[in-house]
């Protein structure tokens, strides 16, 4: 791991604040290596000091770089208040508890938020050796979907499908989902969020499935079941294809969130289902799910090379059906990548 918590210090000493203070555990771990379920983090413009518990004593003495002073306590607000007291004015992050903004304040700290989000600067950028272990996480995803392919038939309930898919990525190497498996069968599918339920999938519905896996970062994406025969979800899984297709030839270093957003959007809009698209085109991958940028009307964010994004527009027809495809791509200088690419197709036909 580079030394992220110096690039940190850099951004700290040009912002002209004098500590910042990271709670977000996505962000420490991003920092300094840390993969336990508790720790705070304070860094200024020459130190850092990383407060943790008694459970992971031992853990850290492998995991933290060697520039960072830790302090094993007892109470997190006595050494929230004891640390943050050294200085006059803290920023914090957005991720920062109330109890925790309040502890400061009570140390006699003036307490502003970080609005660079000058981790998420850092974090927005994926390194080679992040993309690859994001490229891991493709290929576990998609050896769990083939490898689920047999129980994904009518028959089965929704979340006989997700319990399947979540064990097969399992043992190809992810540790756990990125997000709650959405498995959304027939009418279900026009929710766009349709976590799996005990619905019964039956022959010709068209399943929307859209899911990750992750183990220190993430993957995300959606292909669409047809179980048996179905021309209307083809109709409409063929005007998003197109959308998706349009989107990512568009894709590239220095242009906007929303202006990519705008070539699918406008699109659909064109074949008369710009309604039916209610959500954004899509959103940054890394250690979280859910990362910046996110591609939607208003987010003017130029993307760079190494920015890495979902494409995944989708059509919801309510009482009826709903398509969604999704492909995750890595901005480079003339175009992007497909991190996607391990998969065969779009539209999976099972039974």
């Amino acid at each position: 791991m580079t030394d992220r918590i110096g690039k940190l210090q850099s951004l700290i000493a040009k912002s002209g604040i004098d500590c910042l203070f990271i709670s977000s555990l996505s962000d420490i771990y991003y920092l300094t290596g840390f993969t336990g379920s508790t720790a705070l983090l304070f860094a200024d413009r020459q130190s850092a000091v990383f407060l943790t518990d008694g459970r992971y004593e031992e853990q850290i003495r492998s995991e933290l770089p060697e520039n960072i002073d830790t302090i094993i306590v007892t109470s997190y607000q006595e050494a929230v208040a004891a640390v943050g007291g050294r200085y006059k004015k803290i920023h914090v992050t957005y991720a920062c508890s109330l109890l925790d903004y309040e502890t400061l304040k009570g140390a006699g700290c003036e307490v502003d938020v970080d609005r660079a989000n000058l981790v998420g600067s850092l974090r927005i950028i994926k390194s080679p050796e992040e993309t690859a272990q994001i490229r891991a996480m493709y290929d576990a995803a998609y050896a769990g979907f083939v490898n689920s392919l047999s129980v994904f038939v009518s028959g089965n309930t929704e979340d006989h499908w997700a319990a399947e898919l979540e064990k097969q990525m399992k043992l190809s190497g992810a540790r756990t989902v990125s997000f709650d498996t959405i498995v959304a069968s027939g009418a279900r599918g026009a929710l766009p969020h349709g976590i799996a339920t005990r619905k019964v999938v039956e022959k010709n519905d068209a399943v929307v499935v859209d899911y990750g896996c992750r183990l220190n970062y993430c993957s995300d994406v959606t292909r669409l079941v047809i179980t048996g025969d179905n021309a209307e979800a083809e109709k409409i899984a063929d005007i998003v294809y197109t959308a998706l297709k349009k989107a990512s030839d568009f894709i590239r270093e220095g242009v906007t969130a929303k202006e990519a957003d705008a070539v699918a959007r406008d699109y659909i809009e064109s074949k008369g289902y710009g309604k039916y698209f209610n959500h954004s085109l899509g959103h940054g991958v890394g250690i979280d799910v859910h990362e910046k940028p996110s591609l939607n009307k208003r987010d003017e964010t130029v993307l760079k090379a190494g920015m890495i994004v979902t494409v995944e527009p989708g059509i919801y027809l309510p009482g009826s059906l709903g398509v969604r495809l999704e492909d995750t791509v890595l901005v480079t200088e003339n175009g992007c990548e497909n991190l996607t690419a391990v998969f065969d197709r779009y539209i999976y036909k099972t039974i």
